[in-house]
């Protein structure tokens, strides 16, 4: 990586950021420098006319609008650092408009024509039948971020001491480093008690020394990529499963990860006649407006259900 951008993403690293967005601003610097040594330019030489064909580059290496988008994001960053600093003279990125080069919409939504993947009530019982081995470990895992709505990160990072078994919550350190609580139903007791109680957490060798709710006999932390491919497995394994599409780095992206179980938790909160306000503070999202999409996509289907259920006798009019 060019010095100055390494130079920009150790002022990122001491920011107050997530460690996903930390290692997306990280993947969009590298493949920024990438196209730099292709193009044998300097960033700070670079006009307004090159970042849209920096952005033109990336979609015909087949990246997703999403990660294009992710993407731009630390280099626009890197621009105004520079600018605020005085050492260029025009931030190139200024008059830049992704949406011309990455649609809103992501991959899986342009393939699945939904807003966002669910499983029903059903299909989530099949994908908790269906965990590959450790059995009770892997489904802990899937049913513990159902129950408490988290993302894979934040239970990945759940240590032991985040839990108050008795009043079943859990606090969390969520994006942007806020401190949230979550929650979850008596029918999870059983699977915990198992894993704390009945020796299936200490039968692993990092048992003693990890600090961490969630781990395996290999590491003393169970890391969020597992996590995803449990479920990703599980979803395989129960007959439900879809690959999507591949993406630039060859590797499969499918419809039912680890993400859908949070999805389900938004999708059922609403569906069991909880409210929108509700649904957003509790999943700790930034703006209601985020939320609003599982109410739209409750709309939406009571249209196409009218259409197919909605009352219609035969009246002579």
């Amino acid at each position: 990586m060019r010095e100055s951008l390494e130079e920009f993403l150790e002022i990122l690293e001491g920011q107050n950021k997530a460690r996903g967005t930390l290692q997306q601003y990280n993947g969009g610097l590298n493949a920024f420098s990438r196209w730099l040594d292709e193009e044998d330019a300097e960033p700070e030489d670079l006009t307004t006319r090159d970042i849209q064909r920096y952005l033109s580059w990336l979609n015909r290496q087949g990246y997703a609008p999403k990660t294009v988008r992710g993407y731009f994001s630390p280099v626009s960053g890197f621009y105004k650092d520079l600018d605020a600093a005085g050492e260029i003279e025009d931030d190139p990125t200024d008059d830049v408009v992704v949406a011309d080069y990455a649609s809103e919409e992501t991959m899986k939504e342009r393939l699945t024509k939904e807003r966002r993947v669910w499983l029903t009530e059903d299909e989530l019982g099949q994908v908790v039948d269906n965990v590959p081995a450790p059995a009770v470990r892997n489904r802990l895992v899937v049913l513990f971020q159902y129950f408490t709505g988290l993302r894979r990160q934040e239970v990945s990072d759940v240590k032991l001491d985040d839990l108050d078994r008795e009043e079943r919550m859990v606090r969390v350190r969520g994006k942007g480093n806020k401190l949230n609580t979550a929650h979850w139903k008596p029918k999870l007791d059983g699977l915990l008690t198992a894993w704390l109680d009945g020796g299936y957490r200490n039968a692993s060798s990092y048992a003693r020394e990890s600090e961490y709710l969630l781990l395996s006999n290999t590491a003393p932390k169970l890391e969020p990529d597992r996590i995803n491919k449990i479920v990703v497995e599980a979803a395989d394994n129960a007959g439900i499963q879809e690959v999507l599409y591949e993406d630039a780095a060859g590797r499969n992206r499918y419809k039912y990860t680890s993400h859908a179980l949070r999805h389900s938790f938004g999708m059922h909160w609403l569906e069991n006649g909880g409210s929108l306000e509700g649904l957003s503070k509790y999943m700790a999202h930034s703006s209601v407006t985020t939320t609003e999409i599982y109410g739209e996509i409750l709309e939406e289907r009571s249209n196409e259900e009218y259409v197919e259920f909605g009352p219609n006798p035969d009246l002579n009019i």
